[in-house]
């Protein structure tokens, strides 16, 4: 199974090579300790072989007598080290570790060559044997005498697994060691990464506007990179807002001028053509104003904003506006309370949802604020007026959609509060009040 983490990625290669090191090198140091301690085996042997052959004579009858060794394990039966002397014709001497039995040892192809063999116990042990023919000379004649010194190959075994659970310890505790340092080395190598992704995290949620800090070499390319990119980006917007706002507003010379011709036809008898215009005007005229107000939203920035002198300069502002009514402006907002949303953004906000309320408030308009039980920060504004059915609210905040066409206004105020809440994450929800009439509620969740 692939794994898309770059650093999970590493540390499998780390581990995969180090096993495969430290299992070479245990091998290796395996085989090299038994042919050295074989050798070391051998050299006892070889030793041994010497004593025997100095301690071998002859007797009346000609048989071999060979005087005691000096290692107590040759006089003990089945010890494991034996020693035989052959001669031919003559019954084999063979130490009293061998009891009754004889060595089977292939004969030396040479006098005075060593060879080593591989045997047999009569206990039916594996056995290294180190064997040598000698040349005795006497008075008549000379004797070949085959001598074999034999040792249980299971002490070498036995020294061997015994390096061998050793090593195999170490090793397992030298891998998890050295895992932990790949491990450690890995975090530390890709913490830039890390620390690019943050920031590049900070940009995105609006808090930086650039890439900013020091950066390892190989990093710093991708980061100069992205604020290239981001720097790009700002223009490539700025040059759209502008080219949008011309656009809206070279074309609202020529309505205006359609407006006129419309107005004549009427004045001509001809209101049947200049109702059609005036509905094209209309309709083009919501087109004007939705992309003048998306024009006029700012881009989310790292800035909050204070919410209560932006709400209380908009309330004596929309507090001026002309009705017949007086209304009661209610104002809960905490002093500190704070919005992502930019000053102007805000005002823009708060102004058409207050100017919403103020057309279709009897007595009362709520503005408050707060944070809610699940944490999500919210701004609420509420009117006593009659109010909306449930199955016209889905129609409220679409582009154009009035409810009462007799109502002043284009019908873009909620679509424009939509929009902006949109823009800067945040949720935009129509409902019912406790004071009787709309309900709008714009939350969001603080950043972390």
């Amino acid at each position: 199974m692939k794994t898309r983490s770059l650093a999970t990625r590493l540390v499998l290669l780390s581990c995969l090579s180090i096993a495969v090191a430290l299992g070479t090198i245990a091998f290796v140091l395996s085989d090299q300790f038994s042919r050295y301690f074989e050798d070391r085996v051998y050299a006892e042997l070889g030793a041994h072989l010497d004593q025997l052959t100095a301690n071998i004579s002859f007797d009346a009858e000609g048989d071999i007598v060979v005087a005691s060794l000096p290692d107590p394990r040759f006089e003990q039966p089945f010890s494991g080290l034996y020693w035989q002397a052959l001669l031919e014709d003559h019954p084999p001497q063979v130490s009293r570790s061998l009891w009754t039995g004889r060595l089977d040892v292939p004969s030396p192809d040479m006098a005075g060559v060593l060879e080593r063999a591989t045997l047999q116990s009569p206990l039916g042990e594996p056995l290294l044997a180190l064997s040598r023919v000698v040349i005795v000379s006497d008075e008549l004649d000379e004797k070949l005498v085959e001598l074999t010194i034999a040792i249980d190959q299971s002490e070498v075994q036995r020294a061997a697994t015994g390096f061998q659970t050793t090593m195999l310890r170490w090793m397992l505790i030298i891998f998890f060691g050295l895992i932990i340092a790949a491990w450690v080395q890995v975090k530390l190598g890709l913490a830039p990464l890390e620390t690019l992704r943050q920031k590049v995290e900070r940009v995105r949620a609006g808090k930086d506007n650039r890439l900013e800090g020091s950066f390892p070499s190989e990093v710093q390319p991708l980061a100069s990179e992205v604020n290239e990119l981001l720097q790009l980006h700002e223009k490539t917007v700025a040059q759209a807002r502008e080219r949008a706002s011309d656009l809206a507003h070279g074309l609202k010379t020529p309505l205006t001028i359609i407006n006129t011709i419309s107005r004549d036809l009427r004045k001509n008898g001809q209101p049947a053509e200049a109702e059609e215009i005036d509905s094209q005007i209309a309709s083009m005229s919501h087109f004007i104003e939705r992309e003048l107000a998306r024009v006029r939203i700012r881009t989310p920035g790292k800035a909050t904003s204070l919410a209560l002198p932006v709400a209380e300069k908009m309330l004596a502002a929309i507090e001026r506006f002309p009705r017949e009514a007086p209304l009661q402006w209610q104002l809960d907002m905490p002093a500190d309370f704070t919005t992502p949303f930019d000053a102007h953004d805000l005002s823009e906000l708060l102004g058409n949802l207050l100017d919403n309320a103020r057309k279709w408030a009897r007595s009362t308009v709520r503005l408050s604020a707060g944070t809610g039980p699940d944490g999500a920060r919210y701004l609420r504004v509420e009117d006593d007026g009659t109010g909306v059915e449930a199955a016209e609210l889905a129609r409220l905040g679409q582009r154009g959609q009035r409810l009462d066409p007799s109502a002043q206004g284009s019908g873009l105020g909620l679509a424009i509060c939509a929009d902006l809440a949109a823009c800067y994450g945040a949720g935009f929800e129509l409902g019912h009040s406790k004071l009787g009439g709309l309900q709008i509620t714009v939350s969001w969740r603080p950043a972390p």
